[in-house]
């Protein structure tokens, strides 16, 4: 292959007697001419990756940096739930119990029952709930200060958000696909990105916000990417190998394992127990933190969600989860046997390197470390790479309408896909506040059902401009009303977390009503009116 390389590339030079004879200055010349193609070709394949997949790239970001809040949204969610930092263990034991008897009475035995799971109290979040999972689907019950289950269940939003961000609400292996899809082509966006614009480090700091409105979004699309670039690459890099793992997982047990997926999965499963369908109460809890905690002064550790697949029965493997928070990896995942028994850690902290790599990686990927402070950078870099994918588009649009090829169709129903994206997180958001609705396929339905129809509706708009600025005051409106609703539910007995919230969101629903400059028109109309010109 190399000689046929070598062959080819002395040919060209024997056909062109110029080139041994050229010109000094014409070595500089064709250098400049070759980085010009390598730009030109990079600038290419950067527009036609971001126009294939810019709308999945924007829906896997932006539902990304809201979902690194989960903790603190979840808290706003169940603002009516009494906030309890601790529960004694044995409180637990009997919420979790009193969970499998329920789910065991709907699906109509406890061996259909396939899981149990356990979301602990803990300070920075100080709510108990337990889901069952059944052939039929999850069930998931709070629980109030005293660890009491709810009568009706009731779903997470924030669950949602994030399994849009994970899976884009697809199953099974199509979930990993399509996300790993989109972390790649968000990968290759970012790197070709730099190589079509050589000056964009140069330029780090140079922002025309006035003046052309294709130069003022290339500059707010160049600068936030340079800005967080680190972060951009950590975590696209990360995501793409979870969102791929199940993939390459395969690969690995068709190459080295002659097909054995179980094999294959064993260093990220943790030790296996036998299927018993004999009935076995689950083990205390108290119990299993006993095994595992650290002897070390001061390494205390917390619980965060307890997981136990084929509970009930004496075939049952309980995973326990321990935090710290002293390092990147906070903590690790612990296997028990049906008897309580501990098997093994996964090895997240001193495990093989692999595993230690995998575990740090997930805490970087999630913020599940350094706490309010870390989460609130996540979300201001996770929001400047969901402009970064959003501008990028627009710019293409622009540069379109500035060369007299103007696509006015697609600049509408990119509108509605940039402002329909929040505007339908936001309506579904708003069915938590009707405890009937408070359900997962009500979620599923008004979010990816507004997220195709908006931008069909956008086409209705004279144009792009007008498609965005109405979007916007939609959006405007459904946060501030949102906040009110949510606030004016719960009266004074509001959480001072979810009241932080609601204000947030109040001051950015405004922000996005003035943004659309209504206001300020309204007012010059009327001081024309007042004031007639002679």
């Amino acid at each position: 292959m190399l000689k046929r390389i070598a062959a080819r590339a002395l040919a060209r030079r024997k056909a062109d007697p110029t080139a041994a004879t050229a010109k000094p200055g014409a070595t500089s010349h064709a250098r400049g001419r070759a980085q010009g193609g390598i730009v030109q070709s990079s600038l290419a394949g950067h527009s036609a990756l971001g126009l294939g997949l810019g709308a999945l790239i924007y829906i896997v970001c932006l539902s990304g940096a809201v979902a690194v809040f989960a903790d603190d949204l979840s808290r706003w969610e169940w603002a009516g739930t009494p906030e309890t930092a601790a529960l004694a263990p044995e409180v637990v034991d009997q919420a979790l119990a009193t969970g499998l008897a329920r789910a065991a009475d709907q699906a109509g035995g406890v061996e259909k029952v396939t899981g149990l799971y356990g979301l602990l109290p803990r300070p920075d979040w100080p709510h108990l709930a337990v889901r069952a999972y059944t052939l039929a689907g999850a069930v998931t019950w709070r629980a109030g200060a005293d660890g009491v289950l709810a009568d009706t269940p009731s779903d997470a939003w924030t669950d949602f958000i994030g399994e849009v961000h994970m899976e884009l609400s697809l199953p099974g292996v199509w979930a990993g696909l399509a996300v790993g899809t989109v972390g790649i082509a968000l990968l290759s966006l970012l790197f070709s990105g730099i190589l079509a614009h050589p000056r964009i480090f140069r330029d780090a700091f140079a922002l025309r916000l006035t003046g052309a409105r294709r130069l003022g979004l290339a500059d707010l699309h160049n600068r936030l990417s340079v800005w967080g670039l680190p972060f951009h690459i950590a975590i696209t890099v990360t995501g793409a190998l979870f969102a791929l793992a199940s993939l390459m997982v395969l690969t690995v047990a068709q190459v080295g394992y002659k097909g054995n997926l179980a094999r294959a999965y064993a260093p990220l499963s943790g030790v296996q127990v036998a299927a018993d369908a004999t009935p076995r109460p689950l083990p205390p809890l108290a119990w299993l933190q006993a095994q595992v905690a650290d002897p070390t002064p001061g390494a205390a550790r917390v619980s965060r969600f307890y997981y136990v697949e084929r509970p009930g029965t004496k075939g049952q493997r309980i995973l326990l989860d321990m935090t710290r928070h002293d390092g990147l990896t906070q903590g690790d995942r612990n296997y028990f046997d049906g008897g309580g028994k501990l098997l093994a850690p996964l090895g997240f902290l001193d495990g093989p390197v692999g595993m230690r790599v995998y575990g740090a990686s997930l805490a970087l990927h999630c913020a599940t470390y350094g706490g309010l402070a870390v989460r609130l950078v996540y979300g201001v870099l996770g929001l400047a790479l969901s402009i970064v994918t959003a501008t990028g588009f627009s710019i293409f649009l622009a540069r379109r309408r500035d060369r007299g090829r103007p696509l006015p169709r697609l600049e509408r129903a990119w509108a509605g896909v940039t402002w329909g994206v929040p505007l339908a997180a936001t309506v579904s958001a708003a069915f938590t506040l009707v405890p009937g609705l408070a359900r997962e396929a009500v979620y599923l339905w008004s979010f990816w059902g507004l997220v195709a129809a908006l931008p069909l509706f956008s086409l209705a708009a004279p144009t792009g401009e007008r498609a965005s600025r109405t979007l916007r005051l939609l959006l405007g409106a459904a946060l501030v009303l949102l906040a009110g609703a949510h606030a004016a539910g719960h009266g004074t007995g509001l959480p001072v977390a979810a009241l932080m919230i609601d204000l947030v969101l109040a001051v950015t629903g405004l922000g996005f009503a003035l943004s659309t400059g209504l206001a300020g028109r309204r007012a010059r109309t009327l001081a024309a009116r007042a004031n007639p010109a002679p």
